[in-house]
Formats: C-alpha cells, sequence, structure tokens
C-alpha cells in the first residue's frame, strides 16, 4: 500500500504522524511525506521520505496576521501589541497600515498556493497513494485524496477535532472551526467542491473518551505514541531526592507566534522555587537567561525529548501544544497549562476538565495564580490520580501498529 501524508509546516503538527509513518513502514508500505523544504531535516531525522514540494502559507504568518486582526478588532488581551507578521516585531497598530500591506502581500500569497496545491496535486497523480493521511491543517492533503479519488485520514495531534470551534485568542472573536483557508481556490479549479472538514472520511483520534474532541467523521482511535524530535537519553539528569520535580516546558512557538509577554518561564520557576520544589527546565540557555540567575535546585536542559524525562517528575507546567498535552497525559503526570489561544485553550479545558490538570489563561497568569495553582497541582492527591487514570486510558487505545490493518481496509 502506498501512503501518502501530508503536513504543514509546523513541526507540533506533524510530529504525533511520525510513530505511524514508522509502523507503516514496519509492516511493509511505502510511506512519503509531502511537506516544505523548510521541513525536510525534520522529515528525515524522523526516518521518513520527504516529498518537498509544498510552499503555501507560513503557519507563523497566518497566526500572525490572525493577531493583529483580533487586535483591531479589540480582542487582544495582553499588554503588549501584536507582532508584525514579517518580522516578528511589535507593532504599532495606529501607525501600521494592515489593508496596505495585505494587499501587497496578496499576490504573493496567491502564487504561492497556487504552486503548493499545483504541485501536490501532480505529485499525487504521479505517484497514485491508496491512502492520505494529513494534520488538521493541510490543505493539501483533502485535496490529493478528493483528486485521485483514494480516502482521506485526518490524524490529530491532542485534543480539538473538526467539530470544535474556538475563538483565536482571549475568547472575544467569533469561535469557528480551524478550516485551512484554500487561498487559490484549488478544490474549485479541481473540480472538487470547496475546501471543509466535510472532506474528510475518517479520523485517527489519540484521545482516550476522558477528554475526547468533537469529531463527526469515523472515529479510528489510536494510541499517541510520543515523539518529540530526536535526542539522546538525558543521562547526565540528577537523581532524585526528597523534593518533588517540577518539569516546565517553554517552547520557542509560542514567543514566536504572540510576542516576549507570553514567556512565563520567570514567573514558573520563582513559584516552583518558592515551594520548595525542584525544577527541571526545558529551555535553550538563551530563553533561560530570562528567568535571572538560577538555584542550584532547577536544572536546565536543552534538546531533549520531552517524553524520556516526564516519568521522573510529578508535575508539569507548559503553554499548552498539543504535543506538551498528550506526551504529559501518556505519562500520567499532571499538568498546569498556561494556554496563549487558538485551539491551546480547548485542549487545555480538556484536560482540567478530566481532572487531570489545571489551566489559566496565559493573559491572566501571573506570579501569583501560578504558585496557587501549582501547589494545589502537587498537594492535592486527587490530580495525580486522575492523570494516572488518563494515562491507563490512553495506553488502553490500539497502538499505531495495531491502526494499520485498519487503515488497510479502508483501501477499496
Amino acid at each position: 500500500m502506498r501512503v501518502l501524508f501530508s503536513v504543514s509546516s509546523w513541526p507540533g503538527h506533524y510530529f504525533p504522524m511520525v510513530p505511524l509513518g514508522w509502523a507503516l513502514r514496519a509492516a511493509g508500505h511505502d510511506v512519503r511525506v509531502l511537506c516544505a523544504e523548510s521541513d525536510v531535516d525534520a522529515v528525515t531525522r524522523a526516518g521518513l521520505t520527504p516529498v518537498p514540494v509544498l510552499e503555501g502559507i507560513d503557519l507563523l504568518l497566518g497566526a500572525r496576521m490572525i493577531n493583529l486582526i483580533g487586535a483591531y478588532q479589540g480582542n487582544w488581551p495582553y499588554p503588549t501589541p501584536p507582532l508584525h507578521p514579517e518580522t516578528g516585531k511589535p507593532l504599532d497598530l495606529a501607525a501600521f497600515d494592515f489593508g496596505a500591506w495585505h494587499e501587497q502581500l496578496r499576490p504573493t500569497l496567491l502564487e504561492r498556493a497556487t504552486r503548493s496545491t499545483d504541485a501536490a496535486v501532480a505529485y499525487g497523480r504521479d505517484w497514485k497513494p491508496d491512502l492520505v493521511v494529513h494534520d488538521m491543517m493541510s490543505l493539501e492533503g483533502p485535496l490529493v485524496a478528493k483528486v485521485t479519488g483514494v480516502p482521506d485520514v485526518l490524524q490529530l495531534w491532542g485534543p480539538v477535532g473538526t467539530g470544535d470551534d474556538y475563538s483565536p485568542v482571549g475568547g472575544g472573536a467569533k469561535a469557528q472551526p480551524a478550516v485551512p483557508v484554500d487561498t487559490s481556490a484549488a478544490f474549485a479549479r479541481y473540480g472538487v467542491g470547496e475546501m471543509g472538514f466535510h472532506h474528510i472520511d475518517h479520523v485517527l483520534d489519540p484521545c482516550p473518551d476522558l477528554i475526547k474532541p468533537n469529531n463527526g467523521e469515523h472515529r479510528i482511535p489510536a494510541r499517541y505514541v510520543p515523539y518529540n524530535g530526536p535526542g539522546a537519553a538525558p543521562l547526565d539528569l540528577p537523581p532524585r531526592t526528597d523534593r518533588p520535580r517540577v518539569c516546565v516546558v517553554w517552547g520557542r512557538s509560542a514567543t514566536r507566534t504572540f510576542g516576549a509577554t507570553v514567556n512565563k518561564m520567570p514567573q514558573v520557576v520563582h513559584a516552583a522555587t518558592t515551594l520548595g520544589y525542584e525544577v527541571l527546565l526545558l529551555s535553550s540557555p538563551a530563553d533561560a537567561q530570562d528567568c535571572g540567575p538560577l538555584p542550584d535546585s532547577v536544572h536546565v536542559r536543552n534538546d531533549v525529548p520531552l517524553s524520556l524525562v516526564l516519568p521522573g517528575c510529578d508535575a508539569v507546567v507548559h503553554y499548552g501544544g498539543g504535543g506538551v498535552t498528550m506526551t504529559s497525559v501518556v505519562a500520567g503526570v499532571p499538568q498546569l497549562s498556561l494556554p496563549c489561544g487558538f485551539d491551546q485553550t480547548a485542549m487545555a479545558r480538556r484536560v482540567t476538565d478530566s481532572g487531570a490538570g489545571l489551566d489559566i489563561p496565559n493573559w491572566e497568569a501571573d506570579t501569583e495564580g501560578i504558585t496557587t495553582a501549582l501547589g494545589r497541582l502537587l498537594a492535592e492527591p486527587a490530580f495525580t490520580k486522575s492523570a494516572t487514570e488518563l494515562a491507563t486510558a490512553a495506553a488502553e487505545l490500539p497502538t499505531p501498529a495495531e491502526a494499520v490493518p485498519t487503515l488497510t481496509t479502508l483501501v477499496p
């Protein structure tokens, strides 16, 4: 069987698909990954075969544009202005002519989107896949599936699905599903209607029922197997003491999207050390400097896969991304999530509702609130009990290898 993966250019979106790629390859199937040139290294290092023909909208550019529109509509809750979509520098909203800037950029976006969708369809027609698997923000995946007439499978990255509506930031904007924008009207150009989640035939869902997202499509349960990128076993971690160990994870994508204002590492580290906890800070040395001088109880590590260290921790604090949320779920570790916006808020709320964690909107999270929440997380046994139960339920789902036979039955 030939299986074509199609991924949006954001590692956190397609890293959850990597174990399925391994399982398909181990079962003797051929797997190719439609991606952007910028993702070739990450896909190759994951042991999969990239096909770098995509060049649609840059997701970072798109997210910053959404933030900027929200700010103009009065739905920006942060104390500093949103970032310029291209430069990443804070904007003077009164001086920036968004309309003129976007009008100048529009032809480039249209040209890139047209090239990307046409190249994806051309490759699909030439390679003739039996099945297409893609993430939720991939436009080209559903397009190729419909044009070539093969089954379409969406693999979720966490507890948010096609039936979930959410506001971008702050909750003030109208909630809606995160359907990719078909900039070049490719679906109409190829005679397969309009882009929408109605095109999706099946959903690979890694979530146990306690945090299950809303999906209208045929659901195929498939256990979340963490892949947080390549990395060696952390042999230099200090031995455990009788102090609780808290893992603090703060990747750079949040600050690149929303600005430095969302970086809550200093407040989290201060809260944890004030409570007498040991901290494992997964951060680049440059980002860790934002926390100031660190006591001996804070251990900074860089480029260590989260799944290799979480089982040795008592709690985790993060900004609500799908990868860290689900890695924490399968590790059975209580979570404190400080979501910045988009799908992060919905995912954090599902974990909180399951009893396995707490969440504070990033724009409301201060040192006092973080200290109180983190203290509760480790002082109240119910959180650890619920996190363990959630991990047990996650482990009962079929593995990616066990899901492969189900996928083969989808092919006529």
